[in-house]
């Protein structure tokens, strides 16, 4: 009998887990060039750097925002354009806790440009002052 209930509870864990799984959406690593491939299409570029940081340098049509301040209203009404967070670079956490409010504020197809402004210049890409 305990075995009985052992396996119907470990069974019920891994249903949950699924469920949870299936229900949450991932934020999805980037690298520039990715980045620079996506502004084809209508893409949301979140910087999420200090304000020096942006008015020297920022992605193309790029918009400011506080990472630790995300908040529906500053993101697209479409839940299921793409979004691009980026910080200054790969050591900076700031674009992937962005990113993960953005998922919990049930946008859909979130992204982390780890590399940062650092990267994106690296790169060689066209930046804005």
């Amino acid at each position: 009998m305990r075995i009985l209930i052992t396996s119907v509870l470990l069974l019920a864990a891994a249903f949950c887990s699924a469920q949870a799984d299936a229900n949450s959406t991932a934020v999805i690593e980037v690298t520039p060039e990715a980045v620079l491939a996506m502004l084809k299409d209508k893409v949301f570029l979140a910087d999420v750097n200090e304000e020096f940081t942006y008015a020297e340098a920022h992605l193309p049509g790029a918009k400011l925002l506080v990472y630790d301040a995300i908040a529906a209203d500053q993101l697209p009404s479409d839940k299921a354009q793409p979004i691009v967070f980026y910080c200054y670079s790969p050591e900076c956490p700031a674009a992937r806790m962005a990113a993960e409010t953005a998922t919990k504020l049930g946008f859909s197809r979130v992204h982390c440009m780890s590399a940062g402004i650092v990267g994106w210049q690296d790169a060689g890409l066209r930046t804005e002052p």
